[in-house]
C-alpha cells in the first residue's frame, strides 16, 4: 500500500460507515460468461487445520468462513473447463467482491469486480477504467497480485485505494484456489 492509501484507510477506519451493496454482475452471469461449459457444479471445501496454516503462511490472511465454494464448469465428457471463486475484501465503506475464473491450467482467466457498495462504486469503476484488471490474467498462486497495479499510477486517493484492495482480494483468491482446489475431488 502507498503511504497515502494507508493514511486514507486509517482516517476512514475511524469513521467506518458501510453503505448498501451494489451488485455489478450476478454470480451466475459471471460464471456463465467466463466458463464455457455444458454443466455447472458447486464444490464446497472446508478449510482444514493444515490448509489454514498454509493459507496464513502464504498470505497472512485468515478466512472468515471455514467453507469455500468453487463453481466448476464441465464439458460433455465431465472434464473441467474452468473454476470460479468469489473473494471479498472489507473496506470502511463495506465489502468489495471480486470474481475470479481459473482455467484448466490453474491460471486466472478472468477477474471482475462483482460487488461494491453505493459509496465505493464510483471509486471502483474509476480504478477498473485504468485497465489494471487485465494484469491479473495469467497469474497463479505464488504470483504477486500487486504487480497488476502498474496501470494505476495515474489514480490517486480512493480509486487507488480501491485498486489496492481489489489486488488484495485477487491475491487471497489465488492462495485459496492454489491451496484448496484439487481437481481429483471432482
Amino acid at each position: 500500500m502507498t503511504l497515502l492509501s494507508i493514511a486514507l484507510a486509517a482516517a476512514l477506519g475511524a469513521s467506518a460507515h458501510p453503505s448498501p451493496k451494489v451488485v455489478l454482475i450476478k454470480h451466475a452471469d459471471f460464471i456463465r460468461q467466463t466458463i464455457p461449459a455444458k454443466g455447472y457444479f458447486v464444490r464446497t471445501v472446508t478449510i482444514g487445520k493444515d490448509d489454514l496454516a498454509a493459507i496464513r503462511k502464504a498470505s497472512g490472511y485468515t478466512p472468515d468462513d471455514p467453507d469455500v465454494q468453487f463453481f466448476l464448469g464441465q464439458d460433455g465428457d465431465g472434464k473441467t473447463t474452468g473454476v470460479a471463486l468469489f473473494q471479498q475484501v472489507d473496506t470502511p465503506h463495506g465489502p468489495i467482491e471480486v470474481g475470479l475464473t481459473f482455467g484448466p491450467n490453474g491460471a486466472i482467466a478472468s477477474a471482475v469486480v462483482t460487488t461494491a457498495t453505493v459509496e465505493t462504486k464510483p471509486w471502483v469503476q474509476e480504478a477498473i477504467a485504468s485497465g489494471f484488471m487485465k494484469g491479473f490474467v495469467g497469474m497463479r498462486q505464488g504470483d504477486e497480485a500487486s504487480k497488476a497495479l502498474g496501470g494505476t499510477q495515474r489514480l490517486s486517493g480512493m480509486p487507488q485505494y480501491m485498486a489496492e484492495l481489489i489486488a488484495t482480494a485477487v491475491g487471497r483468491g489465488l492462495v485459496l484456489y492454489g491451496t484448496l482446489y484439487k481437481e481429483s475431488a471432482a
